[in-house]
């Protein structure tokens, strides 16, 4: 018995280099700096988003980046502001913003019935996201994301990370051994006496 395997084509998108447009729109929401980000989830007086694009764009944050053990409602409403806030200097992009929202709601009812924050399973909803992954609005909110989440100093601790440890002289003292599956070894001063004999 043969087996073949056949290499799946990749589509038309995945060899679509970054356009000039998605380009600037992704490094000017991602070009916020990281304070910034988480400091304040707090919305300006002439947000462009109504409640409705605010909820949506809350769970597409949370459904892009999930990790609801980790991360605090707080930290992706902060996102979510972020992102807002970006689009408010430029009005083309908060409305390519707007109407990806709008899009994505479409896309929700016309396959569920339902508003896309209205889906209670995960992957059904990531099912509606993959429809716009390669959208300038969805990799703007992605890269803002991507950015708040793990360049964040104060939420690299959530994930167990302990952040550059070459100012403290390397990872041989500081993490390199933390991890608690492997049986503890000899001392130092264990080995020492052993190699002295």
């Amino acid at each position: 018995m043969n087996i073949r395997f056949h290499r799946q084509k990749k589509s038309k998108q995945d060899h679509i280099g970054v356009s000039r447009r998605m380009f600037l729109m992704t490094t000017a929401m991602a070009g916020v700096t990281t304070s910034a980000m988480l400091g304040s989830a707090t919305r300006s007086l002439a947000a462009p988003l109504d409640a409705g694009q605010d909820a949506t764009l809350l769970r597409m944050v949370q459904d892009i980046y999930p990790h609801p053990d980790l991360l605090e409602v707080s930290h992706y409403e902060g996102i979510a502001a972020t992102v807002t806030t970006n689009t408010e200097a430029d009005a083309a992009t908060a409305k390519d913003l707007r109407d990806g929202l709008a899009r994505i709601d479409a896309q929700a009812d016309a396959l569920f019935g339902m508003p896309y924050t209205e889906i209670e399973d995960p992957d059904a909803r990531e099912g509606v996201l993959r429809k716009f992954q390669h959208d300038g609005f969805f990799q703007g909110v992605r890269w803002t994301a991507y950015f708040a989440i793990y360049n964040n100093v104060d939420v690299w601790p959530l994930f167990g990370y302990q952040g550059s440890s070459v100012e403290h002289g390397g990872y041989i003292d500081r993490g390199f051994s933390d991890i608690t599956f492997v049986p503890q070894g000899p001392t130092l001063e264990e080995r020492m006496a052993a190699v002295k004999g």
